[in-house]
């Protein structure tokens, strides 16, 4: 492999670096393979990478990786697929991803492999294919663990194929799950990027009567909703680059009118949902270029003025000069028993006033939330259920201001010895005892079939809501053995995931009861 090295002394490198105020552009070494457009671009840690792309002759897999501290280019392993541009590239944690695309240089091909970067071992390895089908144009962004791509093309005759499904990849099982459809029309080349806990999808074109579009959509894994935001007030983009600094969002150089290529940048602050223009990309207008950010600036080169024209390479950093209430890192779970969680963060360096916590079982839709002082890093949740998985976000808030909210690792409540838990088998057994319940789910009319204790007891029936409130209760009086009982909740229970009890003396029985109507 090779490696670019810029010829300027360190220490004016540094004092520039230093120099540079907020909102402004500083020029950084070109790109260091050959100038390319549609590009991937993702950073791990504090290095950025990117590869692949066309020339408007060639199809590229090579792949570099750049330091912003010493300004330098460093070629890696080539893409492990077949050349191509248009495809998609995010990080997950210590890993980078690219996939989708298509290969015009020598056929138009479109692909759905998807393949993993470990920059500690400097290898590719080719994972689950993308869940929907092949294709060229799509977007990509990553919240938390997972991986999300929607949108794209194939044809290039009309009328076009333009797609909406969106797809969630989860490198732990690699699996694709298929999530609710982006909200707005079918589209390609549209400008994504990710906020904390959100990921926000606008701009890009329909070419079948729609044309370039400027609505902008927010996607929240928590739910799986689609939330329509403030339209892009920009001129409408197709090919635009976009990228996160902090718990602010941009959207830069683009096709604002086809086939030329704009220099503009805006930024999206998701609290206020508002953009503001901000300072123009200093080099020429262009589309398709290629961004990651690094430690609170962004770098972005490559692109093309015009179609047909030859590409570029130059290579620019962008300072924002944000002060921003810190997204948390460092998530973790720890002594999970049947009914607490001790839930851990890294303290951030700046000063924080308070956190705010929100968690709920999954599937759920109520949400319990709370506070914790700035100077804590922990908060033990209580009056869980058990044998329940739970899913939680923080966030930090400070004098002026509020990060993004940030996903912490999902972790699943302990069984009480003294109780028979059952989950989405709908039946557990003891040696003694057993509970049935049908149909599961249910509108909030079904039946339970106990096998109880020989010994006589008093017995009493108790429904929970996902926030550990009664919501029902009933005494079956003093009984033993086999007990086949009809529970009608139909118009007392709403959507939602309940806990039914099952209390004695002697044993307590507990099942999720899924309610859907």
């Amino acid at each position: 492999m090779k490696e670019v090295f810029l010829t300027h002394c360190f220490f004016a490198m540094f004092a520039i670096a230093h120099a540079q105020q907020e909102n402004s552009w500083v020029k950084k070494a070109d790109f260091g393979g050959n100038a390319r457009q549609d590009a991937s671009g993702f950073s791990i840690g504090n290095k950025g990478y990117i590869g692949l792309g066309y020339d408007a002759t060639t199809n590229y897999k090579d792949f570099w990786e750049y330091d912003p501290v010493t300004n330098i280019w460093s070629q890696k392993a080539d893409f492990g697929g077949i050349e191509r541009d248009g495809q998609v590239g995010f990080s997950i944690g210590s890993k980078g991803y690219i996939g989708t695309g298509q290969r015009v240089d020598v056929t138009e091909k479109y692909f759905q492999d998807f393949w993993e970067y470990d920059p500690v071992t400097n290898n590719w390895t080719q994972k689950a294919d993308f869940g929907g089908a092949a294709r060229r144009g799509a977007v990509g962004f990553s919240i938390n663990n997972k991986g999300y791509i929607g949108t794209g093309i194939t044809t290039y005759e009309y009328p076009y194929t333009f797609y909406k499904d969106f797809w969630e990849f989860d490198p732990l099982t690699n699996s694709w799950l298929r999530r609710s459809d982006f909200a707005g029309v079918e589209r390609s080349y549209a400008a994504a990027f990710s906020i904390g806990g959100r990921g926000y999808i606008g701009t890009g074109v329909n070419f079948n009567g729609e044309g370039p579009t400027n609505d902008f959509w927010a996607y929240d894994p928590f739910t799986n909703i689609w939330t329509h935001m403030a339209d892009f007030v920009g001129t409408n983009k197709r090919s635009a680059v976009a990228f996160s600094i902090y718990n602010k969002g941009y959207v830069g150089p683009g096709s604002g009118g086809y086939p030329v290529g704009d220099s503009t940048l805006w930024e999206y602050d998701p609290i206020t949902d508002t953009w503001v223009q901000k300072a123009d990309y200093p080099g020429v207008g262009r589309y398709g270029t290629a961004a990651f950010s690094v430690e609170g600036k962004a770098y972005i080169g490559m692109g093309v003025n015009f179609i047909g024209e030859m590409p570029t390479n130059d290579f620019w950093e962008y300072s924002p000069g944000i002060t921003s209430c810190p997204l948390l890192t460092g998530l973790r779970v720890q002594k999970v028993t049947d009914t607490a969680a001790l839930l851990r963060w890294a303290l951030p360096t700046e000063t924080v006033s308070s956190f705010k916590i929100r968690y709920r079982a999954v599937g759920s839709t109520e949400l319990t939330k709370r506070n914790v002082k700035g100077g804590s890093n922990y908060v033990v949740l209580c009056g869980l259920l058990p044998n329940t998985t739970y899913e939680w976000q923080i966030r930090s808030n400070c004098t002026e201001d509020t990060s993004a909210w940030v996903c912490g690792p999902n972790f699943t409540t302990a069984s009480n010895i003294a109780v028979v838990s059952l989950t989405d088998a709908l039946q557990a057994k003891t040696n003694t005892v057993q509970m049935l319940v049908s149909p599961n789910p249910s509108k909030g009319n079904f039946n339970i079939h106990i096998q109880l204790p020989s010994k006589e007891a008093l017995t009493t029936l108790i429904v929970y809501n996902s926030l550990g409130e009664k919501v029902w209760q009933q005494s079956l009086g003093a009984v033993n053995g086999s007990v086949i009982k009809n529970i009608d909740l139909e118009n007392k229970l709403t959507t939602g995931i309940y806990t039914l009890r099952i209390e004695r003396n002697d044993i307590r029985l507990m099942q999720k009861v899924v309610v859907t109507k």
